[in-house]
């Protein structure tokens, strides 16, 4: 049996302890002027190109269109160098192209094992493809706090989720996610440079380079 008065003395140590620790978390925290940063962005290239390749033959068929990637950040420094946040990214991309003839027809079947729903397999055909991405990001921060200009480099992992469909005439055909390639991986990362200009202390521009999501973007970046 624990006697009564080292048991008090065991949670009155534990409690000490749990202090000490929200004494050193504000403390940390408390060193960092603004520590809140919020970016909202666009950026590109798109990758669908790449992905939705047949052959050289008949990429002049195919008419490319959809929206930038857009995206927001959310971060919390940490310390002056050190900050750790989320990022959600949207992008729509669409692939446009009519066929009138077997062999072209061929083609776009042995590259995607269609599933014909329909009985004349000729008209014009989508291919869409909403993309989401969501990130946990790490950031480390190369430039003294008090400065107007923000230096970083980034690292961020998360899921990504995308389900592209091919319609003909507007009738979906197939889920295309296994045939789609590289850009419908389930793992989402990134890792990026960035730089910030701040013409107020809170409000700004940035932009990023980057590999994993946009190679380029840039945005509105704010800091409270």
């Amino acid at each position: 049996m624990i006697p009564l008065v080292r048991l008090g003395d065991f949670f009155i140590m534990k409690k000490s302890i749990f202090i000490l620790f929200l004494v050193s978390l504000s403390t940390c925290f408390g060193q960092v002027e603004r520590p809140l940063r919020i970016q909202v962005y666009a950026g590109g290239p798109s990758l669908l190109k790449m992905a939705f390749k047949i052959s050289s033959k008949y990429q002049d068929e195919f008419t490319y269109s959809g929206y930038p990637g857009l995206g927001i950040a959310l971060d919390y420094k940490l310390k002056s160098w050190l900050s750790v946040g989320a990022e959600f990214n949207y992008r729509y991309g669409q692939i446009d192209f009519d066929i009138s003839d077997t062999a072209f027809y061929e083609a776009v079947n042995d590259r995607f094992d269609i599933v014909n729903t329909v009985f004349n397999p000729f008209g014009h055909y989508s291919l869409q493809v909403p993309r989401y991405r969501f990130m946990a990001n790490v950031n480390f921060h190369l430039l003294k706090e008090t400065s107007p200009s923000d230096l970083y480099f980034s690292l961020g992992l998360g899921v990504n989720r995308l389900k592209p469909q091919l319609c003909l005439n507007g009738q979906s055909l197939v889920i295309l996610n296994k045939y789609i390639g590289f850009i419908s991986l389930p793992l989402a990362y990134r890792i990026s440079m960035g730089y910030a200009y701040h013409f107020t202390p809170s409000i700004g521009l940035f932009g990023e380079l980057g590999v994993g999501g946009p190679v380029f973007s840039g945005g509105i970046t704010a800091r409270f």
